[in-house]
């Protein structure tokens, strides 16, 4: 009798498996799309490698912790934010982006100017998009682009894999012949000969992206890539959020600094 039950589980645990590989890259990005429409407020901290668009073979290292909340209506993140940036540590914010909704402050903590984007006074700036693909909305609209624009989107499941002890479905997005992933106010352009690949790496148990690897190369020199790879981690989602701290805007907030208005070009 105990053969038999070891013989049902093990069974079980295969016909488990199968259906879990019968999912196709194309329902788990659905069901990442419907997961994300849960979310309300999000933080996260944000480990950034990338190729150092200045200097060929030199990679830039970054740091970056954030507090989101939902705005999906907006143009240019699809959020209210705060990102705290940080370069060659972890102790020292050298950067900080304030978002509201109606104004985006960008404060050098470094030099102490602010520079201040008023998209009620100049609402070109609505065209611009900002950081709209490292937020949540913004990798969602991403997808939702992306499968509505099959015919110019490979999307591709690789083999599942681990990320920091989580099992996560690998996502594999490849685009030939433009340049720029899709975006808020973004639209991939023409250009013959590029192709961008993006590996989503997604944690199984909260249908959420917790890794990001992209490539971009020309096939006139495949050899020569720039590449970005985001990690991201400690993830807590609908949080309480204080928006008079996180989300604050007003003038009282950049005491001390030089104030820049920005104008759209």
């Amino acid at each position: 009798m105990k053969n038999i039950g070891v013989t049902k589980l093990i069974a079980f645990l295969i016909i488990l498996s199968s259906c879990n590989k019968h999912e196709t890259a194309v329902e788990i990005l659905y069901a990442t799309i419907k997961s994300i429409d849960t979310i309300e407020t999000i933080y996260y901290k944000q480990d950034m490698s990338r190729s150092n668009p200045r200097k060929e073979n030199d990679t830039i290292f970054s740091y970056r912790e954030m507090y989101f909340k939902r705005l999906v209506s907006d143009s240019i993140v699809g959020v209210k934010g705060h990102w705290y940036m940080y370069f060659n540590d972890k102790e020292n914010v050298t950067f900080e982006d304030i978002y509201d909704g109606n104004r985006l402050i960008r404060k050098n903590n470094r030099d102490s100017v602010a520079r201040i984007y008023d998209l009620l006074k100049y609402p070109d700036f609505k065209k611009e998009h900002f950081w709209s693909h490292n937020t949540l909305y913004g990798m969602q609209y991403e997808f939702k682009y992306m499968l509505n624009h099959t015919d110019s989107y490979s999307i591709d499941r690789l083999n599942d894999t681990l990320i920091d002890s989580k099992n996560c479905y690998q996502i594999l997005i490849r685009l030939d012949d433009k340049i720029s992933m899709p975006g808020f106010s973004i639209e991939p352009e023409d250009n013959e000969g590029s192709i961008s690949e993006i590996r989503y790496f997604i944690d199984k148990e909260i249908n959420y992206p917790i890794r990001m690897k992209s490539e971009f190369y020309s096939t006139e020199n495949p050899q020569q890539k720039t590449f970005i790879d985001q990690a991201y981690y400690d993830i807590k989602f609908n949080l309480a959020i204080d928006e008079h701290i996180e989300f604050n805007t007003a003038d009282k907030s950049i005491r001390g600094f030089k104030k820049i208005e920005m104008k759209p070009e």
